[in-house]
């Protein structure tokens, strides 16, 4: 049953304080805890766009937290529409709802035997240049050299991140029910390197020279040094999405697909 709720917003965007109002007034008349500070709700709302829904992803704790996003941006591939939006919480508080799971991606970086960085994300890890010149990669599944190129760089994403970034870089789309990873490398200098799909249950290691840094679900970056090495697995941790479009639908109506 939803007790709590916490409801994350877009405050680029004009006039969001007063759709989320009207929210919480909703919630609060059904007898429902709105959180003011993130602790430990039940149901996300996110308000915004595709890159809310992902900020909801950094600070989730429990991989139980359902989260259901309201589209007030552009694209909106992992929201919902906002129209009869009143109807379609009362729905959710009242249980009446489809969810779509999801696996997240989890990186490490250790200097000394410390760690130094660790990120979990919905869509994508880029490891990327720092400077204009091209970098040397090195990719290895569980230890076993698979990519040793020269390129600006290579998308470690998920299902669910094969329709962003890496669709760009002309990756494959991947239904987001399958459990596997996605590696794009990001023009390769060689016309030999293609992208591959990988099991979820493989860990990656990969090396970047003579320096790079690691950008997660297009929220942060961290600067990488030499000789420094970047663990990526799957999460323990998973995203249970509210999503009253199935995929195939959303692929035709945001990016026109089969037409």
């Amino acid at each position: 049953m939803i007790k709590k709720i916490f409801i994350l917003v877009n405050e680029k965007i004009e006039g969001i304080q007063k759709e989320k109002l009207k929210i919480e007034n909703l919630l609060k008349s059904c007898g429902k805890v709105v959180e003011k500070k993130y602790e430990k709700p039940d149901l996300i709302i996110t308000m915004g766009g595709d890159g809310t829904i992902l900020k909801a992803i950094r600070i989730l704790k429990n991989e139980k937290t359902l989260i259901y996003g309201i589209n007030y941006g552009k694209v909106g591939f992992l929201t919902n529409t906002s129209e009869n939006i009143e109807e379609k919480i009362k729905k959710i508080i009242e249980g009446k709802f489809n969810i779509s799971e999801r696996i997240l991606l989890e990186a490490v970086i250790k200097k000394n035997g410390q760690t130094i960085y660790k990120n979990k994300v919905l869509n994508d890890f880029l490891i990327f240049r720092k400077g204009i010149r091209i970098v040397h990669m090195e990719v290895y599944i569980e230890n076993e050299e698979i990519f040793n190129f020269r390129g600006d760089g290579i998308i470690i994403s998920t299902p669910t991140g094969s329709t962003a970034h890496s669709l760009s870089a002309g990756g494959p789309i991947i239904s987001p029910d399958i459990n596997c990873f996605l590696l794009t490398p990001f023009c390769p200098y060689t016309l030999t390197i293609r992208p591959l799909i990988i099991s979820s249950e493989k860990k990656l290691q990969i090396k970047i020279y003579p320096e790079g840094k690691i950008i997660g679900d297009g929220q942060d970056e961290f600067e990488i040094k030499e000789n420094e090495i970047i663990e990526i697995k799957k999460s323990k941790m998973k995203a249970n999405l509210i999503l009253e479009d199935n995929f195939f639908e959303k692929l035709k109506t945001k990016f026109g697909f089969g037409k």
